[in-house]
């Protein structure tokens, strides 16, 4: 995946006259999302073109509100999704206050038309552009006719329209399951790991991984979940492995504040410092505090025996 902060450069490095584009923030790259990016990318293939999509770092609402929504994956996890979906490049352009109050036209004109010279435009069903917010048909306006604008349905699932923020309300509710069917995939965090309390493996014989994630992002509740975990090296990611989860405050330690600790099952490698990625299959149980360490074992290894019985 190549991408860049000039849209000149992008189009320069990867050598192409035209494509065929999308745009949007694509948090979570949910099924929604992916509907979107397909239809982008079997459009570029029959036109000989290039699939770019178009999207934003950070997400807006981080430098226009107050309370900015928690993101469903990384920008690194975002741009892997869109590989995987298929398409050719990803312009990540930052947003800031500048680029929040050009009006539509100005952006399609020199981001869309000039500088990537678009030939086709997705956009997603609820999509707006610029300070004006102009949907599908002031965007072909503002277009010059320099490119055509397909607006794709809405995907339902569960009742509704697939969207970022029934995703983050699922994990808010605890209703991961929902969350993964809107996703597509189960949700993921992914982060480097840090040193902890040093608990796990002197204390307890059962070493975690205390992974960094940021404050930034949505999370699940405060539980114990079924994971699957993979390590991140310069080359790519290594195979997912079975791993057991606790997202919480360590009660039974007396613990003020939320971490997430991994257990990676039939693992001995040193993790401190790697980057890691962890993704959530289902929750086991709610966490509480237990009376002595013998029975906090005992819960843990009965943890690890539950999450045999799932697949990686």
């Amino acid at each position: 995946m190549i991408t860049a902060y000039a849209p000149e450069a992008l189009r320069t490095s990867l050598g192409f006259l035209s494509c065929a584009a999308t745009i949007g923030n694509f948090d979570g790259v949910h099924l929604g999302h992916q509907a979107l990016l397909r239809r982008t990318v079997e459009a570029a293939r029959k036109r000989g073109l290039p699939a770019v999509a178009v999207t934003f770092d950070p997400h807006p609402s981080a430098v226009l509100s107050s309370r900015p929504s928690k993101g469903l994956c990384t920008t690194a996890q975002r741009l892997e999704y869109l590989e995987e979906l298929g398409l050719d490049a990803a312009l990540v352009l930052p947003f800031d206050r500048a680029l929040a109050a050009e009006p539509a036209a100005g952006f399609c004109r020199r981001v869309l038309a000039e500088a990537l010279r678009v030939r086709e435009l997705f956009i997603g069903y609820d999509f707006r552009m610029g300070c004006d917010q102009a949907g599908a048909e002031a965007i072909r306006i503002g277009s010059g006719g320099q490119f055509s604008v397909t607006q794709v349905e809405a995907v339902h699932q569960d009742g509704g329209p697939v969207s970022s923020t029934r995703i983050r309300e699922a994990l808010e509710q605890d209703d991961l399951a929902l969350a993964n069917r809107l996703l597509g995939r189960p949700f993921a965090v992914r982060g480097i790991v840090v040193h902890g309390q040093g608990r796990g493996g002197p204390l307890l014989g059962i070493p975690t991984a205390n992974l960094d994630v940021p404050v930034s992002m949505a999370m699940p509740v405060p539980a114990v979940y079924a994971t699957s975990a993979r390590l991140w090296t310069e080359s790519g990611a290594e195979p997912w492995r079975m791993s057991v989860t606790s997202f919480g405050s360590n009660p039974t330690f007396g613990g003020a504040f939320l971490t997430l600790e991994t257990h990676i099952m039939d693992c001995s490698a040193d993790l401190y410092g790697r980057e890691l990625e962890v993704r959530f299959l289902a929750e086991q149980r709610r966490e509480r505090r237990f009376d002595g360490l013998e029975a906090l074992i005992a819960q843990l290894r009965a943890d690890m025996e539950q999450r045999r019985t799932l697949p990686v």
